[in-house]
């Protein structure tokens, strides 16, 4: 089996990052279903706030990862 590169590597943990997010995004949207009644709208505008951060985030991180993999292809094809 082949060794990964540093860029694959380095990939490999963006996208485990970005799992990770998306992950905890998932439970975030879960816990405003469930909780929906017993909060009040500042509280459920607060709670969608974090969400809008979290996927921003995860925006970012793909992304990264896409700008990387871009990257690593134009390396290979001008080698």
């Amino acid at each position: 089996m082949e060794e990964l590169t540093p860029l694959q590597k380095s990939l490999l943990d963006k996208y485990a990052t970005l799992s990770k997010s998306l992950h905890g995004l998932d439970d975030s949207i879960k816990m405003l279903r469930e909780a929906k009644d017993s909060e009040s709208p500042e509280q459920v505008l607060r709670r969608l706030r974090e969400i809008e951060v979290k996927i921003a985030l995860v925006g970012t991180l793909f992304k990264g990862s896409v700008y990387s993999l871009v990257l690593q292809r134009n390396k290979e094809v001008g080698n």
